[in-house]
């Protein structure tokens, strides 16, 4: 193990290694609140009505996609956005039907299941493969907005986890609201974010997390011009070396 965190850039980062650690073939205890927890929160949102648009922006921790299934009935157009190079990679090997890629199948018949069943989990694949319209490079996100070149305006942003790897509280603030300049006055906001945490394992490397109290984590969306609809906790319900968060919080909220 290294005796410094490593950051979320560096080379011994592996994509897959990092999904299926913590999102996908880990512990069934850090898989249900890190993937089970968010589908259902936002599984919920959609049956009832309180999501709209066409368009959508994700910025994950990883190569992840289970946060699209449950949002790509209403979202057609998804951009996401990463910021390495594997990550890419790996998101592409998914999206081309590769083996090597990470088998998300678990998190899409979760969905199928929370809505009775009524697709099947190869066809619920497909349309969120069909929805991703492009997976783009972050590189500026300290400091530049998202190029609307690239993304246009979007109504609804979500981020899985990411922002905590961000060095200090400032970088954390200054990207969130660079991310969320393509979303529409209006458009909602859908971040997650692990709560009083310090590091993440992926393999033999111990990674830093920006910790961040729930109190802080609101000041951060309200501070980037939105009002809170909803939020949320789960308790970290087993210890475990490779992860020390004591929630997993959420927030859906509103830009005004």
């Amino acid at each position: 193990m290294s005796a410094q965190h490593k950051h979320y850039h560096d080379g011994d980062m592996n994509a897959k290694d990092l999904v299926e650690t913590h999102f996908s073939h880990g512990q069934v205890d850090i898989v249900e609140e890190s993937t089970g927890f968010p589908m259902m929160v936002m599984h919920k949102r959609v049956s009832k009505g309180l999501l709209k648009g066409s368009k959508l922006l994700d910025f994950s921790l990883g190569s992840s996609v289970y946060q699209l299934f449950p949002l790509c009935n209403i979202y057609k157009e998804m951009y996401v956005l990463e910021l390495t190079d594997s990550h890419i990679d790996h998101m592409k090997l998914w999206l081309d039907k590769d083996e090597k890629a990470t088998d998300w199948s678990f998190a899409a018949k979760r969905v199928c299941q929370l809505d009775g069943n009524r697709k099947d989990w190869r066809e619920l694949e497909d349309q969120a493969r069909q929805a991703v319209k492009s997976v783009l490079k972050w590189e500026n996100h300290e400091t530049n907005p998202i190029d609307p070149k690239l993304v246009p305006e979007v109504d609804c942003v979500i981020s899985m986890y990411i922002l905590s790897v961000c060095k200090t509280k400032e970088e954390l603030q200054n990207t969130l609201k660079n991310l969320v300049s393509p979303l529409k006055i209006g458009g909602h906001l859908i971040w997650f974010l692990p709560l009083n945490m310090s590091y993440y394992m992926v393999g033999q490397h111990r990674f830093f997390v920006q910790p961040i109290n729930e109190k802080t984590f609101q000041e951060f969306v309200i501070n980037a011009g939105f009002v809170i609809e909803e939020s949320g906790l789960m308790k970290n319900a087993e210890k475990s070396d490779l992860r020390d968060y004591s929630h997993v919080g959420y927030v859906v909220a509103r830009k005004v």
